[in-house]
């Protein structure tokens, strides 16, 4: 499995650093040897984000911004063009990168959230070593502390004084009803119920 050893090469092979790459780029004809891990959960982040706000600027001093829809394809055709030539299961991963960003944000808009599990399993693993484990239950977000049933949290209720009523009507004598506020109207619909004025 290893080269022989010689006085530049020692392979260590429990040393976490010292993975096949690392070690083969001490090798002679190693500038053949290429690494590329994160392509295709870069390109499905770019992706993603994309889909999200294709418009987005970046850059904005930049002639007021570059879209990111340019970006990305940019990003996509220099990661498509650096992969070497015969390499197919690299352009399948960048590809399936794309692919993969694409539909996790078509689903996301739909209601289904592909990431609620692996949220789900960190958040497991966090409590495994937290002692003040939190409690499982409903969501604070699901909980209401007053009642919201079809009800606005404030209305705004103006106070009718006859001061109000009066510059109320002479703007209806100036220039019509259709001219009045929601709120005038109001107003004038509360001074009529009352009996006080």
């Amino acid at each position: 499995m290893w080269p022989e050893a010689s006085s530049s090469y020692w392979p260590i092979p429990f040393c976490p650093v010292c993975t096949p790459e690392v070690v083969a780029s001490q090798q002679p004809g190693a500038d053949l040897i290429t690494m590329g891990g994160a392509g295709a959960a870069i390109m499905a982040v770019a992706v993603s984000t994309t889909t999200v706000a294709p418009d987005y600027r970046i850059f904005p001093m930049i002639n007021g911004g570059i879209p990111l829809w340019i970006l990305t394809s940019v990003f996509g055709l220099v990661q498509m063009a650096s992969i070497p030539r015969g390499d197919s299961a690299a352009y399948i991963a960048s590809l399936s990168g794309a692919g993969a960003g694409w539909l996790f944000i078509f689903f996301l808009r739909r209601g289904y959230d592909g990431s609620i599990w692996i949220n789900r399993f960190f958040d497991w693993v966090n409590d495994l070593f937290n002692p003040n484990k939190r409690k499982r239950g409903r969501s604070p977000k699901d909980e209401f502390y007053y009642k919201v049933s079809g009800t606005q949290p404030f209305k705004k209720i103006p106070n009718v004084t006859q001061q109000r009523i009066d510059e109320i009507l002479d703007k209806i004598n100036q220039q019509g009803y259709r001219f009045l506020t929601d709120e005038e109207k109001e107003i004038l619909k509360r001074a009529a119920d009352e009996e006080d004025l």
